[in-house]
């Protein structure tokens, strides 16, 4: 998908450089060739620093693929009405184009500036017909994907979203994975920050598909598996539990489960669901932490009985529109249940939109969330 992406982005390039050059205004002509050199630029540095992952300092490659997707970006508002143009030579249509372009470069750098701190919080209130009466009105935080690397070191801006967390008064805070990009060092520092992170009851969490170093050139098996284990129990040192295909039983007849991440491929596929519901009772309510959404459809429904599931990891691509009635996102060619709410018969999946972000350092349209559960016992 990202390479289909890119050549359109390319095309629309083209088109928009031949646009701005056709004038033959110097002006105009200045300005084309800047936004070509901060694209082509962006993209070569961009290029330079994926190579380097084994590191806690993404701010190069970020800025840049930042940098790439508001100069490049924009260019597709104006492909259609250029080749519009281009066929019919009416100007009024080449003139909308331009401002399409205008508009979505100023809402990429406004996604830039304030969207990726832009904390939201959604509110769901779930009824269950086998919900234990004592867990009736249960408040449940989820947070999911905070990649942990990409703040870097806005302490204050992430205390922010902590206290608006905290503001919830939570029973349990679940949290949904990757927890860093990369590799554990990321949490040096922040460990007093995200330990401010208060719940009632307890405070559970799992792995996601970052969080176990996949996509780092290790010189060693042994120093991968070392950075996992250091992960793991920094989970606990900010005072998350964390589950690893496991189940415990938080009140009489309501279990949480965990799983290791499962996703279809190429994403790797560690959750062992059968092994984690062995010793758990089938008429008890059950609540899956697992951090593919993919998981759902593929394991999940219609082949358990797990109640609610959560999860993350799409991050809603970190572009779309949630307004007016619709909802859309390029992540949407991939995953049919990307955000929010989903219900198959009697089971649910909730879909977190994220905490951080990664790559592309903004959010526009779909911003950063914390979700409030509220559960509710049904007649």
């Amino acid at each position: 998908m990202f390479g289909i992406i890119l050549l359109l982005i390319l095309l629309a390039q083209a088109t928009l450089s031949y646009a701005l050059f056709e004038f033959q205004n110097p002006l105009l002509i200045v300005l084309g060739i800047i936004q070509l050199v901060l694209f082509f630029g962006s993209m070569m540095i961009m290029m330079r620093a994926i190579r380097n992952r084994k590191t806690t300092d993404y701010r190069r490659g970020f800025n840049a693929f930042g940098v790439m997707i508001a100069s490049g970006v924009p260019a597709l508002g104006f492909f259609l009405f250029g080749i519009i143009y281009l066929i019919t030579g009416i100007a009024f249509i080449e003139y909308i184009g331009f401002g399409v372009t205008i508009c979505m470069f100023f809402a990429i750098l406004a996604g830039i500036i304030w969207g990726r701190w832009n904390w939201k919080t959604h509110t769901i209130e779930l009824p269950f017909e086998n919900l234990p009466e004592d867990s009736d009105g249960l408040r449940i935080v989820q947070i999911s994907d905070i990649h942990v690397g990409s703040f870097f070191n806005k302490y204050g801006k992430v205390e922010k979203a902590i206290r608006q967390i905290n503001q919830l008064e939570a029973d349990f805070v679940f949290f949904t994975g990757d927890l860093v990009n990369n590799i554990a060092e990321e949490m040096l520092g922040w460990e007093p920050i995200f330990s401010q992170i208060q719940a009632k009851k307890g405070k559970y969490s799992i792995l996601g598909n970052h969080d176990y170093g996949d996509y780092v050139p290790w010189e060693r098996e042994e120093t991968k598996d070392a950075n996992l284990t250091k992960l793991i129990a920094i989970h606990k040192e900010i005072g998350f539990t964390p589950l690893l295909n496991e189940a415990v039983e938080l009140k009489p007849g309501f279990w949480l489960l965990g799983v290791e991440n499962w996703g279809t491929a190429p994403f790797r596929q560690s959750g062992k669901l059968d092994e984690t519901l062995e010793n758990v009772p089938s008429d008890s309510f059950k609540l899956l932490l697992s951090h593919d959404p993919s998981h759902f459809d593929e394991q999940v429904v219609q082949k358990t009985d797990i109640d609610l599931t959560l999860s993350g990891h799409t991050h809603g691509m970190q572009f779309g529109i949630e307004r007016f009635g619709i909802k859309w996102s390029p992540v949407s060619f991939r995953y049919k249940k990307w955000a929010g709410l989903y219900q198959v018969g009697k089971q649910f999946l909730y879909v977190n939109r994220g905490f951080g972000y990664l790559g592309f350092p903004g959010r526009v349209g779909i911003y950063p969330e914390i979700t409030l559960i509220k559960l509710r016992r049904s007649n």
